[in-house]
C-alpha cells in the first residue's frame, strides 16, 4: 500500500485514545460500588477470501488473509448502576498482499446510573481501529459499510451521553450530547473530521407502551484540509418529532423525523498539498502515470490503463508538495440548504427468530469529503435460531447512500512531463462541484453458525459488496467484491461474581 506521512501526526491517535479512556474512566468513577455480574474471555480466528482487494474494476486482485485475537466482556445488568464493556482485538495477516498486515481493535462501553428514582444518566461509547478492506455484520449495524471501501485503515470513535429525567409520571425530558470523530490514518486524500451534537427532547406517554415526543438538535462538524481538499465546517439545525411504540415486550417500533437547515463554510486558503507525481496501484504495484495518458492535460484524466505507466521508485509518488491555487479560480465559500432527517425501525425478538429492519436519514459524520452530507441507509437482519438446536441461520444487508448537500470547491491539477514521460503536477485550479454527488454501497451477508460444544462455535458465511459513485463530472463503473469467511470462536467458561 502507498505509505504517506499522516496529515495530523499523532494528534488523531491521542484524541481517540483520550476519548476511549474517558468513556471507560467515567464508567468506573460513577458513584456506587461496582461488582461485575459476569466476566467472559474468548479467542476468535477466521480465514477470509477477498475477490477484489483494491475495490477496483480495472485492478482486481484476489487476497487471502487470516485473523486471530482475544475477546473480553464484562457486564452487570442489574441494580442502580448497570454496565457492559466489551473488547475485540485481532491481528490480520495477508498471505498475498504486502504492507497491510495490522492489529485491529474494537471497544464498546455502555453504562447507566440512576441518580434518583426519576433521573438517570447513560453513557455509550464505541471506538474502532479497523480496516475497511472487509466488512462484517457489526459494520452493517454501525454504518461503517457506508465508507468508500478503498480507504484502508481508519480510527473512529462515537461517544454519547444522555440525561433522562421524569418531569411528571407521563412527561420525560431527554438531553443528549454526542461527539463523533474519524481519522483516515494513511488515506491522506480524505478529510479527517469531528462533529459535536447537542439535542433536547420532550417525550409524553400517551399509553402504557406508547410515547410521542418532539425535540431540537444542533450539530457542528469540522473537516480538516487533506490532499486536493479544502478544510471546511458545517452546521446543522434540526427539529424533529418522535413516535415509540412497544407493541409487546419483544417487538418495538420507533419513528422520528423533521426538517433540517444546513450551512457550510470552506476555509479561506490559497494553497493545497499533493504528491509530486500522478499515479496509483496496478496489480498490487505502485506506478506513475504516463503523461501521454492524460488526455485533457489534467490529473483527473490520467489513466494507468492507457499508455505505459512508469514503475515508481523508492520515493513512490514523490514528495508532498504545496501548490498555490491559481488567482481568480472560482470558490464556493459558503452555502446553505434545507433537507429532511429522520427514520423508522422495527425490531422483534421472538422465540426462534430475531428480526431487525430500519431506514434512517441523518447527517454524515464520517464522510471524508469535507462536505456537508447526508447518509440514507436501509438495513435489515434476520436470524433463525431455534432454541432446541445448537445452530442458526442468518442474513443481513444494507444500502447506504452518502450524498452531498451543499456545493464545494473542487481542486484540479494541470500536469506536465516530469522527465521520462512521468505525469507531474504543475499547478492547481478550482471548479465548483454541485451538490448531489453520491456514493452508494450495497452489502449482503448470509451464513450458518453452529455451536460445536459449550465453548466452541464455527461460522461460515458469504459476503457481497457493490460500490457505485456518481457526480456531475464523472460516473465510476460499479465495483463488485465477494468474500468467503470461515470463523472459529472459543469461549472460556464464564466467571460469575
Amino acid at each position: 500500500m502507498i505509505r504517506i506521512p499522516s496529515k495530523r501526526g499523532s494528534r488523531g491517535r491521542r484524541a481517540s485514545s483520550c476519548v476511549g479512556l474517558f468513556a471507560v474512566a467515567l464508567m468506573w468513577l460513577l458513584p456506587g460500588t461496582i461488582h461485575a455480574e459476569e466476566l467472559l474471555f474468548g479467542i476468535n480466528g477466521n480465514y477470509t477470501y477477498n475477490s477484489n482487494f483494491f475495490s477496483s474494476t480495472q485492478n482486481e486482485d484476489e487476497a487471502n488473509s487470516f485473523q486471530i485475537g482475544p475477546t473480553f466482556d464484562l457486564n452487570d445488568p442489574d441494580g442502580r448502576f448497570r454496565y457492559e464493556l466489551g473488547f475485540e482485538g485481532a491481528y490480520q495477516a495477508y498471505t498475498d498482499q504486502s504492507g497491510v498486515n495490522a492489529w485491529e481493535s474494537r471497544l464498546r462501553v455502555r453504562a447507566t446510573y440512576d441518580l434518583t428514582s426519576r433521573t438517570s444518566i447513560r453513557l455509550t461509547n464505541r471506538f474502532r481501529d479497523i480496516s475497511n478492506l472487509r466488512f462484517s455484520r457489526q459494520d452493517i449495524e454501525l454504518a461503517d459499510t457506508a465508507l468508500d471501501p478503498n480507504q484502508d485503515r481508519y480510527f473512529r470513535n462515537d461517544l454519547e451521553l444522555e440525561l433522562l429525567h421524569d418531569l411528571t409520571e407521563l412527561l420525560e425530558l431527554r438531553l443528549r450530547g454526542e461527539h463523533h470523530w474519524i481519522d483516515f490514518e494513511e488515506n491522506v486524500d480524505r478529510s479527517d473530521s469531528q462533529a459535536f451534537e447537542a439535542a433536547s427532547e420532550l417525550r409524553y406517554r400517551i399509553a402504557t407502551r406508547h410515547f410521542l415526543g418532539s425535540g431540537l438538535s444542533y450539530t457542528y462538524q469540522d473537516y480538516e484540509q487533506a490532499f486536493s481538499r479544502l478544510g471546511a465546517e458545517a452546521q446543522y439545525v434540526t427539529a424533529f418529532a418522535t413516535w415509540n411504540w412497544n407493541i409487546t415486550d419483544t417487538i418495538v417500533f420507533s419513528a422520528n423525523g423533521g426538517p433540517s437547515w444546513i450551512r457550510s463554510k470552506e476555509d479561506d486558503t490559497s494553497r493545497v498539498e499533493q504528491t509530486q507525481f500522478v499515479g496509483g496501484r496496478l496489480g498490487g504495484d505502485l506506478f506513475i502515470a504516463d503523461i501521454a495518458s492524460c488526455e485533457t492535460g489534467l490529473a483527473s484524466s490520467c489513466d494507468l490503463q492507457t499508455g505505459t505507466p512508469i514503475p515508481a521508485g523508492e520515493n513512490g509518488l514523490g514528495p508532498v508538495t504545496s501548490f498555490e491555487i491559481a488567482p481568480g479560480s472560482p470558490r464556493v465559500g459558503t452555502d446553505s440548504a434545507w433537507t429532511f432527517f429522520g427514520g423508522v425501525s422495527l425490531t422483534a425478538e421472538l422465540p426462534d427468530w430475531n428480526l431487525q429492519a430500519s431506514y434512517t436519514r441523518r447527517q454524515s459524520t464520517t464522510t471524508g469529503d469535507a462536505l456537508a452530507s447526508s447518509l440514507d441507509r436501509v438495513a435489515f437482519e434476520i436470524e433463525y435460531a431455534p432454541t432446541r438446536f445448537r445452530w442458526s441461520l442468518f442474513v443481513a444487508g444494507s444500502w447506504d447512500r452518502r450524498e452531498t448537500l451543499t456545493e464545494a470547491t473542487q481542486i484540479e491539477f494541470v500536469v506536465s512531463d516530469g522527465g521520462g514521460s512521468q505525469a507531474q503536477r504543475d499547478s492547481a485550479l478550482t471548479s465548483i462541484q454541485s451538490n448531489n454527488a453520491r456514493l452508494d454501497n450495497f452489502t449482503l451477508i448470509a451464513g450458518y453458525r453452529h455451536r460445536l460444544d459449550q465453548n466452541i462455535a464455527a461460522t461460515v458465511d458469504g459476503r457481497y459488496r457493490r460500490t457505485e459513485f456518481e457526480n456531475a463530472r464523472t460516473d465510476r463503473p460499479g465495483i463488485d467484491t465477494f468474500f468467503f469467511v470461515l470463523t472459529l470462536e472459543y469461549d472460556f467458561d464464564p466467571i460469575n461474581f
